[in-house]
């Protein structure tokens, strides 16, 4: 049976030894982009099940990933990030590479501005999109939600609560891989907003 990502959590965890280990979760408690844990929630892990846990419950099975990768960056364990990196596809957020199938056009995610195409244009992609449950489909396909995350967003009643919850939940968590396929996901289900907008 395939690893889930909980299971290579845990393994990269169980290599980290004890002093590795108290490191990742003072850096955890340390990190200050949302969603943040709790210091109370990290004191309570004993071990690398409960860590691995933690993490998924936290940033989900898709957000989990990018942010261990971070954090094991930050605490120089390169290695076990690398490892993470060969065993699941996914890298940290900050890494253009997590997403190799997703060109960055321009303008675009790699727009002169350092603000990512997502994050200048929230207020209107909440207010604007309509084809909602279309991006929804193709986000699940790319593995940046989960079933669960589709069904949450997918049972609001008007596209701007679905837009909201979207932006505002699984895409925070996946970090730029996330809003780099979301954009490509608007560029396919609405190619008219997604040009006006790359223009202004």
């Amino acid at each position: 049976m395939a690893k889930s990502i909980k299971d290579h959590l845990q393994d990269i965890f169980d290599d980290l030894g004890a002093g590795d280990q108290r490191k990742f979760k003072s850096k955890l408690c340390d990190r200050k982009t949302e969603p943040r844990v709790r210091r109370a929630a990290v004191e309570k892990v004993e071990d690398s099940i409960d860590l691995a846990n933690l993490m998924v419950t936290t940033f989900t099975e898709n957000g989990a990933v990018p942010v261990t990768i971070e954090i094991l960056q930050a605490i120089g364990c390169n290695e076990p990030a690398q490892e993470l990196i060969n065993n699941t596809g996914q890298s940290a957020p900050s890494v253009p590479s997590a997403a190799p199938h997703v060109p960055s056009p321009a303008p675009g995610p790699s727009a002169p501005s350092t603000e990512h195409f997502i994050d200048r244009n929230r207020a209107k992609l909440i207010s604007r999109v309509n084809n909602v449950d279309g991006i929804l489909d193709e986000l699940l396909q790319m593995k940046i939600i989960t079933d669960e995350n589709y069904e949450t967003i997918h049972a609001e009643n008007t596209s701007q609560k679905k837009m909201r919850k979207l932006l505002m939940g699984p895409i925070k968590s996946a970090g730029t891989r996330g809003k780099d396929v979301l954009y490509k996901a608007l560029k396919d289900v609405e190619p008219c907003l997604t040009e006006e907008l790359e223009s202004q």
